[in-house]
């Protein structure tokens, strides 16, 4: 059983179609990438499979299981969670705090949350950062703490969007490293929107 299976999924705005009959799917294991030029849809399906936008036509099937109807919060709860290409974190927390908001996916302990925030701090290498607010920190690391609040929720599927918009050459070098540690180590599905474990 392919643990997320994209059917025959087209979606409309107005008269505009951003995705046309659109089919996929991926195995637990695996690491795939989403790739096409700017405006080709990808962050739109992306919306789409994580429930952010309602298909027009079409199902999305994760662990077995339709999610179609489901809403963002019901899908991220199976396992499911995503990047975006801003990250909208909450300007008055904290990044541990920030962090902690998708812990809260698991545990309605502040003090489990806390904990839970603190490893993935510590297993993306801005623990330091914790204290601080998103904004004095620099891109890259803006985009680990993205990245640690969507596995705060302890997803067994990461969509990631954009994920190395912004990052210079070391960067990128960086993040790849990380995210094969992210799927090696916590066996973590990742489907991104551009072909970044390639660069």
């Amino acid at each position: 059983m392919a643990l997320l299976e994209v059917k025959n999924v087209s979606k409309d705005f107005g008269g505009l179609r951003a995705n046309d009959n659109i089919s996929f799917s991926m195995e637990a294991d695996e690491v795939v990438g989403l790739i096409g030029p700017n405006g080709a849809g990808k962050t739109t399906l992306f919306n789409c499979i994580a429930g952010y936008f309602p298909v027009s036509a079409g199902q999305v099937f994760f662990k077995g299981q339709d999610i179609t109807p489901l809403r963002d919060f019901q899908i991220c709860h199976l396992g499911l969670a995503r990047t975006f290409q801003i990250f909208q974190a909450s300007g008055d927390l904290s990044v541990l705090e920030n962090v902690m908001v998708g812990s809260f996916v698991r545990t309605r302990s502040r003090g489990k949350a806390r904990s839970m925030a603190r490893q993935w701090l510590e297993f993306l290498d801005i623990a330091d950062a914790g204290s601080l607010m998103l904004s004095e920190l620099p891109v890259a690391r803006q985009k680990r703490v993205a990245l640690a609040t969507a596995l705060a929720s302890d997803p067994k599927l990461l969509l990631l969007d954009e994920v190395a918009a912004g990052l210079n050459a070391a960067e990128i070098d960086g993040l790849v490293q990380l995210l094969r540690r992210i799927h090696d180590e916590k066996k973590i599905a990742l489907l991104l929107t551009e072909n970044v474990m390639e660069m």
